[in-house]
């Protein structure tokens, strides 16, 4: 089972994009195949059935605010933590997200 991973807002619009170029070329390849390879077709079907419901849970997710969208959502938060809890959480950040909190971005 994989970690649990933490996605900067940029991250996720980047997977969304990514699974809808995906989607757009299973797409194409299901009309190259549609009646010709049937048990393919199918395999492409479930998969790009997959990847759209894959991505409007991510749609979902960035419409709802639930990703971080900066620094400025978790100031507040940093102060509570204890230096062990800070350190753990820089490692978390994504380097776009480390530059901006000393300040080189």
């Amino acid at each position: 089972m994989l970690p649990d991973m933490i996605l900067s807002y940029k991250a996720t619009q980047f997977i969304v994009e990514a699974i809808e170029y995906q989607i757009a070329a299973y797409q194409k390849r299901l009309e190259e195949i549609e009646n010709i390879d049937e048990d393919e077709a199918s395999d492409i079907g479930n998969d790009c059935g997959f990847l759209e419901a894959l991505r409007n849970d991510l749609l979902e997710t960035l419409e709802e605010g639930k990703l971080p969208q900066g620094m400025g959502n978790v100031e507040s938060e940093l102060e509570s933590l204890s230096w062990q809890e800070l350190v753990k959480f820089t490692k978390e950040l994504s380097i776009n997200d480390r530059l901006l909190l000393v300040g080189c971005n």
